[in-house]
């Protein structure tokens, strides 16, 4: 089971991952590299993208990571020259079937860089343990990075926006908005460590657009580079049980 630690975003940059990356977690990068746990009072406003276009208001958030909570964390979410198409999937359950416009993930980072300024983003359902199920739709759209609010100790989250034109069904759906940074002449794309925050669900701080979903699966993952396909972090990792991830859809 995978010990927890938030990491100090300006200590990560100098950490170095060995090459079977066991560090799938912040809290665990923290730890492996003797970076202490921090509490810290947390200062964040509702999500940027949810205020952004008065027409293409939030109709899901997770909510914001809380560093006060001993349980939360951050988990891989990325896709960059060091580690390459590392996915992770939050859960929600639509009420009914709806177009939809944009997503986000609020991701810790070691920098506040996307190059090229590109997110990928998948929707499936039917996913089970070891089962990508359906893809209803994916892209790598264009993206926007904003740091957002202030987590004191751990530096700012970082909300990654783009575009994902998707009719999402109704039910249990997965939805997974990743960060490149795969740029061969950018050096930072070889050390750039991504992780997605999670949050408690519905007690989540600025979670009132969450609907939870009743597979009790929580968040998934996909990554061929730790050797996963589609787990439960719960389940298989021991970590972000019960939990709900720090990210959001536009109608």
């Amino acid at each position: 089971m995978i010990r927890k630690s938030i990491v100090l975003l300006a200590l990560m940059g100098a950490a170095s991952l060995v090459a079977s990356g066991q560090e799938l977690t912040a809290r665990e990068s923290a730890r492996a590299h003797g970076i202490p746990d921090r509490q810290t009072a947390i200062t964040l406003n509702p999500p940027p993208a949810c205020t952004l276009y008065k027409q293409h208001p939030c109709v899901y958030y997770g909510g914001d990571l809380d560093p006060n909570d001993p349980e939360e964390n951050a988990l891989s979410n990325e896709n960059t020259l060091l580690i390459a198409n590392s996915f992770t999937y939050a859960e929600v359950n639509v009420p009914v079937a709806t177009p939809i416009s944009a997503s986000f993930s609020n991701n810790l980072a070691t920098y506040g860089v996307l190059d090229p300024k590109k997110a990928t983003w998948f929707y499936r359902t039917g996913v089970s343990e070891g089962n990508g199920g359906t893809l209803i739709c994916s892209g790598d759209n264009p993206a926007t990075m904003t740091a957002y609010g202030n987590l004191g100790g751990f530096g700012p989250q970082w909300q990654v926006l783009t575009t994902t034109p998707c009719t999402v069904p109704a039910g249990n759906v997965w939805f997974a908005v990743t960060p490149n940074c795969t740029n061969p002449n950018d050096p930072d794309c070889t050390t750039l460590r991504y992780f997605e925050s999670d949050t408690d669900g519905l007690n989540a701080i600025n979670g009132k657009y969450t609907v939870t979903s009743n597979t009790g699966m929580g968040p998934m993952f996909d990554s061929a580079f730790f050797g996963v396909s589609f787990g439960s972090w719960c389940i298989d990792e021991g970590t972000a049980c019960g939990d709900g991830m720090s990210a959001g859809v536009l109608k």
